[in-house]
């Protein structure tokens, strides 16, 4: 006898793109390794002009105004990402196919379908 195949969890709240998201649900921003890697090099990049703002003694309304004068350059790194998938007229805050409030996609655990976390999208169940 084989074993009962998983059953799909699109209709779990917990669900994206074949993706298990409660762990992010539960605790927002607490795993780091789910984090999209080109929002986290844009992050790295600001708190590195922080730290050299810092050591030359700067305060914040002239790091600010150097900010606001070269972000762009500051930023250059673009959405450097293998796996960026660009959305259809650059719609939302990150425009790829695989973010979602925050998160890659592509970095949370795959959904085995229904589990003892799923709970149906949409009904007025805790959601965790």
């Amino acid at each position: 006898m084989s074993p009962p195949l998983p059953l799909p969890g699109k209709g779990c709240r917990f669900w994206a793109a074949g993706r298990c998201l409660y762990e992010e649900r539960l605790n927002p921003g607490l795993h780091t390794a789910f984090a999209c890697a080109a929002l986290q090099a844009l992050a790295d990049s600001f708190d590195a002009f922080v730290v050299r703002g810092e050591s030359l003694g700067l305060s914040s309304e002239e790091a600010g105004r150097i900010w606001e004068r070269r972000v762009d350059a500051a930023l250059n790194i673009g959405l450097d990402c293998a796996n960026f998938v660009p959305l259809p007229g650059e719609a939302g805050e990150v425009p790829c196919a695989h973010f979602l409030d925050g998160v890659c996609l592509l970095r949370m655990p795959l959904c085995p379908g229904r589990c003892r976390r799923f709970v149906l999208a949409g009904s007025d169940a805790d959601t965790v």
